[in-house]
């Protein structure tokens, strides 16, 4: 052993002999704790006396480990017990005879000072506070936290993190350490490193976009941290993610998972990797540039990182990469087009500024904010209440550049041009030639003189005008007033009047005999009854052809996609595309360009109007048999009954079109009402696009339910398709709710799944069934695990409804219905008449009570927000909570 210098092995004798402990000794003359056990134990210092006394005090704290004895670590709270009988008297703690009561005061979180102090006053304690500190330490030991290993399928999951590069030569001429971007495979640890002077949230996506190229495959997950970059703001539930970053990750197939707060274990692998790049790779190294980095950062990996054996997988990092790459997802081949969202206000214009160029925003309203995308090329408009997109523009690069559509303009002066030309042409050839040499010649100003030529029809005949207006042409007058003048002067004079007048013999005219022979031998004998009677009206319009139809007047059909159906270009405007609709098992139609629409009577009776020919009904009925378009079924005409009002269809006919794999069941407008995609694709609803070429349907931009009926032979039919408008321009154009014609009240929404699919069923006969008015509240209990439920469509219950109830009842045991209609006035009408109508037919009813309290634990009673309006209102808690009570 190492020999101590006389001057210390005296000092350290003579401190053990005044009660100093080892670590005392060992602080204040600098010799080790093991060298004082060595001579304690060769000097016999440490015998013990057969009285009894030891050489030591009894404040030595045990320190290290006596030979033949060993020493095991204290328990975790709360056992405290230690066998005393294998520690040394001369190791034992000097707070070990208040071991009791310093364990009671570490139970009630006192700190060792705390407890120093009260042994001092209490006990007459006079040993230091460092006895307590370490006695205390070991009396609040805990065990170490264990984490789970975390185990990935192969291009499952990518983690991403931040860090320091290494040193880097910037333009000011200083060394400074840019940012490290890492992407790590879970499975593989292959990884992705580059470096970047400034990240922004656009940076951030590239680097992502970089890596998966890299990579050459994206994987399912990205785990990250809550940077700004990627959330915006976090949230364990629900994280808003940085608009940039959530498009570009939706463009490759990626979903992100960003970690909790506070909690990098959740990314361990990544922040592993940032620790060996910067450790191993980029320790000591100083670089002239960023590019230089990033060059030695792709050599590194490729040579020294890839092919290392990682030390808890004990595998080469290359070899399984290669595994993992297979598994990867395909990249698509363009590119994500990078954008900007903006905020910006609405003006009083409907126009919105994007640098130093206006934009049309219409419709979006007047003084509200609208979200902007700028891209490279082009500007996006969106409605923030829906996420819709409400205009794009191509993107200006001149200033004061203004981007609106002359149907977006409240005076249009090329709309008003060929407005006044119009007019011209009225009146007559020469006047609209006269018009348009102004124009052309004058541009603008000439306009005003186009107003005044028009104008003139309100006080001179037309054929004056007309007359005038050659007589300028030729002359070449363009002043307005002389024009005026000059029509003034185009009365017409005696010899015109004496060639205007009638006359009463020409070759062309026939004597009055000729004239009297035709009205006695037709017209006189002549019958007084009308062209057709009202009995026989509605049999002319059932049984009425569309085919024949369009053969009288010539039209063609454009699309006859099914067998009931057939859309023709549009007669009334004349538009290129296939824009009217024919049903013709129901004889109706709908002109998409022209907003007519009606039976099959109305349309000829338009388009016999267009052609001059002006009738009413019953010539356009005789009109209809004369031309073999109907038949009247001659046995029920003789029999001259009265008419009785036509009752609607007892059954609605079944469509053939099935437009769900149209359906995108993911939209805003669902998620903010809380229905899941799930409950979309359960329910046959969705989202169906715009189209931007072909042939556009009212549904198109919609959110579109798909009706079903059940056949005789208990299978789904689908019956329509019903389209919420979600923008206030389709609502002004088709309405809030556009369908294809069908008679709601004779359905129950959602009949089919209640009869045929198990689990609606097994809830129907074990809650019973819920009725409420709309689409959107059986999406919204359906979303919350309510499956039995059933929608009227409006707010009031028909008698062919309660029939369709009891055809249900027949199939399955009904044992109540819950009434849960909206909460305004006409849906609590509705509920009242309901709950009549049911219970005379044999239902058992339950009314939902808005007005009813709801208890909570040390909580005054509450009840429903009046801001919740109707069952779609309310979120999924409180859906379940209401099942959960037995309340629906």
């Amino acid at each position: 052993m190492n020999v101590l210098k006389p001057e210390k092995r005296v000092t350290m004798v003579t401190l053990l002999k005044k009660n100093i402990s080892q670590h005392e000794i060992s602080r204040k003359v600098g010799i080790d704790r093991k060298t004082i056990r060595k001579y304690i134990r060769r000097n016999g210092l440490g015998l013990l006396p057969e009285n009894g006394d030891s050489l030591l005090p009894t404040d030595v704290v045990a320190t290290g480990q006596v030979e033949g004895q060993s020493q095991n670590p204290p328990p975790r709270p709360p056992a405290y017990s230690v066998d005393m009988e294998n520690i040394p008297f001369h190791a034992r703690s000097a707070c070990e005879p208040h071991r009791q009561w310093i364990e009671e005061q570490v139970r009630l979180g006192r700190n060792a000072m705390a407890i120093y102090q009260d042994l001092v006053e209490r006990f007459n304690f006079n040993h230091k506070y460092n006895s307590v500190k370490r006695f205390v330490r070991k009396l609040k030991q805990k065990a170490p936290k264990q984490f789970d290993r975390l185990e990935f399928l192969p291009g499952e999951e990518a983690q991403v993190d931040y860090g320091k590069g290494a040193l880097t030569m910037l333009a000011s001429g200083r060394y400074r350490r840019p940012r490290l971007f890492v992407m790590t495979l879970k499975y593989s640890r292959r990884s992705f490193r580059k470096v970047v002077r400034k990240s922004s949230q656009e940076v951030w996506a590239r680097l992502h976009e970089e890596a998966f190229r890299y990579f050459g495959g994206s994987v399912q997950y990205v785990v990250l941290d809550n940077l700004k970059e990627g959330v915006i703001k976090p949230d364990i539930y629900e994280p808003e993610l940085n608009p940039v970053y959530e498009k570009m990750l939706n463009h490759y197939g990626v979903v992100a998972d960003p970690a909790r707060v506070r909690d990098p274990n959740r990314k361990g692998t990544v922040e592993h990797a940032i620790q060996h790049t910067q450790d191993t790779g980029l320790k000591g190294r100083r670089f002239d540039s960023i590019e230089e980095q990033n060059k030695w950062l792709m050599h590194w990996e490729e040579v020294w990182a890839s092919k290392r054996i990682h030390g808890r997988m004990k595998r080469q990092v290359e070899q399984m990469f290669q595994e993992e790459k297979p598994y990867l997802s395909p990249l698509p081949l363009k590119g994500f087009d990078y954008f900007r969202q903006e905020s910006r206000k609405v003006y009083d214009d409907g126009t919105i500024q994007v640098e130093q160029s206006y934009y049309s925003a219409l419709p979006a309203p007047l003084h509200q904010d609208v979200i902007i995308r700028i891209y490279e090329y082009e500007i996006e408009i969106i409605d923030p209440r829906t996420m819709e997109k409400i205009r794009t523009h191509v993107k200006s690069h001149r200033a004061g550049t203004v981007k609106m559509e002359p149907e977006d303009r409240i005076f249009n002066p090329s709309r008003q041009t060929k407005y006044l030309l119009g007019k011209a042409e009225s009146i007559g050839p020469h006047t609209k030639k006269l018009c348009e040499l102004i124009f052309g010649e004058q541009g603008r100003v000439g306009q005003r003189r186009l107003q005044g030529i028009v104008n003139l029809a309100r006080k001179h005949e037309a054929a004056n005008i007309e007359s005038a207006a050659g007589k300028a042409i030729d002359r070449g007058l363009r002043s307005y007033k002389s024009f005026c003048r000059l029509v003034k002067t185009q009365k017409p004079s005696a010899d015109t009047k004496t060639e205007n007048s009638l006359s009463q013999e020409h070759k062309l005219i026939r004597s009055s005999n000729d004239y009297g022979e035709f009205f006695n031998n037709f017209a006189a004998k002549a019958g007084n009854d009308p062209i057709i009677s009202q009995e026989d009206l509605p049999q002319v319009w059932q049984n009425a052809d569309w085919l024949k139809a369009m053969a009288a007047f010539g039209l063609e059909s454009q699309k006859h996609k099914k067998n009931n159906e057939i859309w023709i270009k549009s007669p009334f405007t004349g538009e290129k595309n296939a824009s009217l609709h024919m049903h013709l098992g129901q004889n109706v139609y709908k002109d998409f360009s022209s907003g007519k629409g009606g039976g099959i009577l109305n349309f000829c009776q338009d388009l016999l109007g267009q052609q001059g020919q002006v009738m009413n009904c019953y010539q356009v009925a005789a009109w209809m048999l004369e031309k073999g378009i109907s038949v009247l079924n001659k046995e029920t005409s003789i029999d001259r009954k009265p008419v009785q009002k036509q009752s609607p269809p007892k059954e609605n006919r079944n469509v053939e079109v099935d437009l769900r794999p149209f359906f995108k069941p993911g939209h805003p407008a669902f998620e903010k009402r809380g229905i899941s995609k799930k409950a979309c694709q359960y329910l046959g609803c969705g989202y169906l696009p715009e189209r931007v070429n072909g042939n556009k349907s009212p549904l198109n931009g919609r959110l579109v339910f798909q009706v079903r009926g059940i056949s005789q032979d208990l299978k789904p039919e689908i019956l329509s398709h019903v389209g919420r408008a979600l923008t206030d321009r389709q609502s002004t154009s088709n309405g809030r709710y556009w369908a294809f014609p069908f008679s709601k009240g004779l359905e129950i929404y959602n009949q089919d799944k209640l009869l045929l699919d198990p689990l609606a069923r097994e809830q129907v006969e074990r809650f019973g069934l819920v009725l409420v008015e709309g689409f959107f509240d059986v999406a919204a209990l359906v979303s919350a695990g309510c499956f039995n439920a059933g929608a009227l469509m409006g707010s009031h219950i028909t008698v062919e409804q309660v029939l369709r109830l009891k055809f249900l009842a027949s199939h399955m045991a009904i044992r109540v219905i819950h009434l849960f209609m909206d909460r305004d006035e006409a849906g609590q009408k509705g509920s009242k008449r309901a709950v009549s109508l049911l219970k005379r037919n044999g239902f058992a009813v339950k009314e939902f009570d808005w007005d009813q309290k709801f208890d909570q634990p040390g909580c005054p009673s509450v009840g429903i927000s009046s801001l919740i309006k109707d069952p779609a209102d309310m979120s999924g808690t409180q859906i379940k909570y209401l099942r959960k009570h037995g309340i629906i």
